[in-house]
């Protein structure tokens, strides 16, 4: 794996923009996908309906484009259908940083959501955090404990195993969000050691003992997408109150923390990081403020890191 800075990332300068870029020949999506036979792992299949592959490549350069590309030729992508890859060999990050991943090693798709008239505009800053909301249950049917890190990230006891972006797309006279993950399955320690990853800066599924089933991952995370994003959709303005919310707030570890948020232009943001408001932008209480209502606003499009302090 190559990283410019650090392990897989799939975060961006804000909650809905694209890290990803084409397409590649179809393939048989799992074509010698090792299988694990415990009953276990039979069972989790279970819990979920087998997920719409619109299209599976062998390689891709990016599966977020390339889903972008198919929406705005007209082609008709059922909300949830999956557009992935075996292989992703030029996805973007963040500051535009570029990452690859040994074939076959992570889950790398995409899936369009169409947003439904009348959705406030606040609704939509939550999807990156369900997202990871959807990928952590998923990683627990898998036998592995997750985290959330504020915006956009799914940690491991403060090792990333996944990223996520999304990105509104406007055609046919409405709008789709493109979400995007990128899910560590089968990395190795030293596919992170030869990628440049600082220790104890990133996992895989296979290094935590989950269980390493790329097919079954798939089925659970797009199950869970469903569930967190309808609730999303359905509640509306009210969704920041609701129970999804609430499971959301319970499992970013962001929150309560001591923060240090790096600004565009070098600025720093020194304080604990309290809440989410109604769009999902991060509350941080400045260090020195007495008053616990006297927060700073922090948008995702404004972040170039948030670090513990």
């Amino acid at each position: 794996m190559v990283h410019s800075d650090g392990p897989v990332r799939a975060s961006s300068t804000g909650p809905l923009e694209s890290w990803e870029g084409a397409r590649g020949a179809p393939s048989n999506p799992y074509a010698g996908e090792p299988k694990d036979a415990s009953a276990a792992l039979r069972a989790g299949t279970n819990l979920h309906p087998a997920p719409v592959i619109h299209e599976w490549t062998s390689e891709t350069s990016s599966t977020n484009d390339r889903l972008v590309a198919l929406l705005e030729s007209g082609v008709d992508v059922p909300d949830f259908a999956v557009v992935g890859t075996d292989h992703q060999t030029a996805g973007r990050g963040r500051l535009d940083r570029t990452w690859t991943v040994p074939p076959g090693r992570a889950l790398t798709c995409s899936v369009p959501v169409r947003v439904p008239v009348g959705t406030p505009a606040s609704a939509l800053g939550w999807l990156p955090v369900v997202t990871g909301l959807a990928v952590r249950a998923a990683l627990a049917e898998a036998g592995v404990d997750s985290q959330l890190k504020w915006p956009n990230d799914v940690l491991v006891d403060g090792r990333k195993i996944c990223g996520i972006l999304a990105r509104v797309v406007a055609h046919d006279g409405g709008m789709t969000v493109v979400v995007g993950t990128g899910v560590n399955v089968a990395l190795t320690a030293e596919d992170l050691s030869e990628g440049g990853v600082p220790e104890g800066a990133a996992t895989s599924v296979l290094l935590e003992d989950g269980q390493v089933d790329r097919s079954a991952l798939l089925g659970s995370l797009v199950g869970h997408l469903r569930r967190t994003v309808t609730a999303v959709f359905a509640e509306g303005s009210a969704f920041t109150d609701g129970t999804t919310a609430a499971e959301a707030r319970a499992a970013i570890v962001t929150l309560g923390a001591a923060v240090r948020v790096h600004l565009p232009g070098g600025d720093e943001l020194v304080g604990t990081a309290v809440d989410l408001d109604e769009h999902a932008n991060l509350l941080v209480r400045p260090d020195g403020v007495t008053d616990p209502q006297d927060t700073v606003r922090v948008a995702a499009g404004d972040v170039v890191h948030v670090r513990p302090v």
